[in-house]
């Protein structure tokens, strides 16, 4: 772990530095480590998200992903725009903004131009979908790096030790790059590309099954740090070696339930789905090598992917309908005359913050307890539960293939220990740091002049105790999914509470009709490509 400059200074009072240095220092500190929390930077954009007003959210993500672009939180805005410009390709032209370019200015005394043609729908859509994907291959030319620069963090870990974990940048977790593959996929199946929609799939694939080893880095790493400092790295106000046991602070009397408690409110909707496992990238693995399938192990990759899903979710009877079918396919016979209803409902949780008690007197004889940030899941429940899909006479409903909520409470599940690791270590890191700066300040002017530097190190330290509350708020709280007949005139009804929509399915033997809603009083955005 990197000490802190003031621990190097001598003892001796001459060359101890000025208070008036020290809380420079320190302010300086405070307003490099920053004081906003990702939930209160991104308010404007969550609200106008949640409630599907794509007029104000393209704009406000576009906004927010340009300036934060080469900062730390680049990968999470790139996460948030691509999603958005997916919605806005679903969406209705006249919900988003304009794709021409503002009409050039009118020389005096020139005619006006004639306005330009209106682009069709379909232009619209194309547009929002080549630039989505656009953020997402920025997005994921940070994810690669970030693993390529995997062993080159120091530097960053050693400063988030001095100020809190959101200070080091968002590298991007497990659900966040297997859903930014699996967009990219939906979105050139859409343009018809499906050879590279192919690529998106393989890598979506990839990134599950690499997860379980990055995850088992990940705990040697902290377990690493937990021992250095169990070993005595730090140093207390006296320049002694102080040890601090990260296992011991977790079972303190105060410490030890209101961490279980915070764990256990963001674990609630926790899903048996496994380790880093996304049933829906699953489900359209599976859907696409059946229906797509030109070999005997694509048709087979296809079964295999579909008796995964029923093995995640076995209540949805059109997964086991599909495996069925893929096992046909795998026998010869192809699929055909099928409509999928897809659908996007309710947004993502939250990361909130909740500041919990943690002994900090195994490291500094001043301080007894700090309050530390840590952070916790907040669900939302504003959701439109099921998609109603009539044909004829025949009405069916959608069911759920992946809880997003529970995909992402596994992934905190298992992140957790790691979290209160390096938050434990931190918050000690920062308690001697105080100690010592009012003990060095103590020395040199007086009890009086001490107690005004730990006032000042106390107020800063509480200033920058923020939980990293950095998430992708804009994916769905779950995806579902419907499987039906297409019926001979080729019209699907969908209702969901108040709001009904009909659509005239493409011509095509297997096709896609992709629905969107973020909240019960939200839009439905409705769009559709022919799959087969």
């Amino acid at each position: 772990m990197q000490e802190y400059p003031i621990m190097k200074q001598p003892t001796s009072p001459k060359n101890l530095p000025r208070f008036g240095q020290v809380a420079g220092a320190v302010v300086l500190l405070l307003l490099v480590a920053g004081c906003q929390t990702y939930q209160q930077d991104t308010q404007a954009f969550t609200q106008a998200s949640r409630s599907g007003s794509l007029l104000v959210a393209v704009p406000q993500i576009d906004q927010q992903a340009e300036k934060a672009a080469g900062s730390k939180d680049e990968l999470v805005f790139r996460f948030e725009q691509g999603a958005t410009l997916r919605t806005a390709a679903l969406a209705d032209p006249s919900a988003v903004p304009s794709i021409l370019p503002p009409p050039a200015p009118v020389k005096k005394g020139a005619e006006p131009l004639p306005p330009p043609p209106q682009p069709t729908p379909t232009e619209v859509a194309e547009h929002y979908y080549r630039r989505s994907l656009d953020a997402f291959d920025k997005a994921e030319a940070r994810v690669n790096h970030w693993e390529e620069q995997a062993k080159l963090k120091v530097g960053s870990e050693a400063a988030a030790m001095v100020t809190n974990q959101a200070n080091m940048p968002y590298r991007g977790r497990s659900y966040d790059k297997v859903m930014m593959n699996t967009y990219k996929a939906l979105n050139y199946l859409a343009l018809g590309e499906r050879d590279q929609a192919r690529v998106e799939l393989n890598r979506s694939l990839q990134r599950q099954r690499d997860a379980v080893a990055e995850n088992d880095k990940r705990i040697a790493a902290v377990q690493e740090d937990a021992e250095k400092a169990a070993r005595g790295e730090l140093k207390d106000e006296s320049g002694k070696t102080a040890a601090y046991d990260s296992n011991r602070a977790m079972d303190d009397a105060r410490t030890g339930p209101a961490l279980q408690a915070a764990l256990d409110e963001s674990l609630a909707p926790m899903r048996a789905y496994g380790d880093y496992v996304n049933p829906f990238a699953v489900f359209l693995d599976g859907l696409y090598f059946t229906v797509l399938g030109e070999t005997g192990d694509d048709w087979e990759r296809g079964r295999k992917s579909f008796e995964r899903v029923v093995q995640m979710v076995p209540e949805n009877s059109y997964a086991r309908a599909d495996l069925d079918a893929a096992t046909l396919a795998a026998e010869g016979r192809t699929v055909d005359g099928v409509t999928y209803v897809i659908f996007e409902t309710g947004t993502a949780p939250l990361r909130d913050q909740v500041r919990v008690d943690i002994p900090t007197f195994l490291v500094t004889s001043r301080l007894a307890y700090v309050g530390a940030a840590f952070p916790k899941l907040v669900f939302n429940g504003d959701y439109l539960g099921a998609l109603s899909v009539s044909a004829g006479d025949q009405t069916v409903s959608t069911a759920t293939v992946a809880s997003m909520d529970g995909v992402v409470a596994n992934d905190f599940k298992n992140e957790w220990p790691a979290i209160v690791t390096k938050t434990l270590i931190t918050t000690a890191t920062k308690a001697i740091i105080q100690s010592v700066v009012q003990k060095q300040v103590e020395d040199q002017g007086g009890m009086f002049a001490g107690l005004l530097a730990g006032a000042v190190m106390g107020g800063i330290n509480a200033a920058t105790n923020i939980a990293d509350t950095r998430t992708w708020t804009s994916l769905p709280k779950e995806f579902q999914y419907a499987r039906i007949a297409t019926p001979a005139n080729r019209e699907l009804t969908l209702s969901a509470g108040a709001t009904q929509q009909t659509v005239t399915v493409a011509e095509g033997s297997v096709n896609i009709v992709y629905v969107k809603s973020t909240s019960n009083n939200a839009p439905l955005h409705v769009s559709q490509f022919t799959l087969k």
